[in-house]
């Protein structure tokens, strides 16, 4: 009789705290969405706190709850794609301020994807663009024209694309200007071309190429060294790297 009791005792002390537990989290969640006001509160305070000299370009978005945790994303008043995401759980603040925000990946990953559907659109060429450095890393000016969404005017970013043609200077280099001159066009001029050339027996990858090696009669003998296996003086003096990969070997 005694273990029944004690049996039954068990059942309603866990009853109880399974009432309570499930009971107090179903009123959090209900009621958590009128404490939105609060959570905002906390993060401008936050957000004035820690990043004061940026506190004035700052605009804290809509507010949401899910899994216990409230969530907002932190714009820049000139710029919505450079944000950064901030949190509030268990009584503690969390932000990706440093990498999404100061070292700008979100602006820089929407500005790098924008320019390789731009080019792809108008010269059916895919390519794909990267920025090399963080956004803090940057001058002043230049961070003003990423902000500006005017990343094609700054010349700080690396172009890579493929191409098909035989491994021969001629083609190589014909088909490269043609490209070049339809990214010259529409005003694209990278600091790096990064470039691979391709057939169905063969790939030669050619990096560090500039504006400046990329003029035709600079080509023609970059792309005749390399063919040749020439460490030339152009080579080295352009820091230019390469490597061929012959598929029949």
């Amino acid at each position: 009789m005694r273990q029944d009791k004690k049996l039954m005792l068990g059942m309603t002390i866990l009853f109880l705290i399974t009432f309570i537990f499930f009971g107090t989290l179903i009123t959090t969640e209900k009621l958590a969405p009128y404490y939105t006001d609060k959570i905002k509160e906390r993060f401008e305070n936050y957000i004035k706190e820690n990043y004061k000299e940026e506190n004035n370009n700052l605009k804290i978005g809509i507010i949401t709850y899910k899994n216990q945790q409230y969530k907002a994303k932190v714009s820049n008043k000139n710029n919505k794609d450079l944000y950064f995401t901030i949190t509030y759980q268990n009584k503690e603040i969390k932000d990706t301020y440093k990498k999404d925000y100061l070292e700008g990946r979100t602006l820089l990953n929407k500005l790098e994807k924008n320019l390789e559907e731009k080019i792809k659109e108008n010269t059916n060429q895919s390519v794909s663009i990267s920025i090399p450095l963080p956004l803090n890393e940057y001058t002043n000016k230049i961070q003003e024209n990423l902000i500006n969404n005017n990343l094609e005017n700054t010349k700080i970013y690396d172009i890579e694309f493929t191409i098909n043609s035989n491994i021969e200077t001629t083609d190589i280099v014909n088909k490269m200007e043609e490209i070049v001159t339809e990214l010259s066009s529409m005003n694209i001029y990278p600091n790096h071309y990064n470039i691979t050339i391709k057939n169905k027996k063969s790939k030669l990858t050619i990096n560090n190429l500039t504006n400046n090696t990329i003029e035709k009669t600079t080509l023609t003998q970059i792309i005749s060294d390399i063919i040749a296996n020439n460490e030339s003086d152009i080579i080295k003096t352009n820091n230019i790297s390469y490597q061929y990969t012959n598929k029949g070997e």
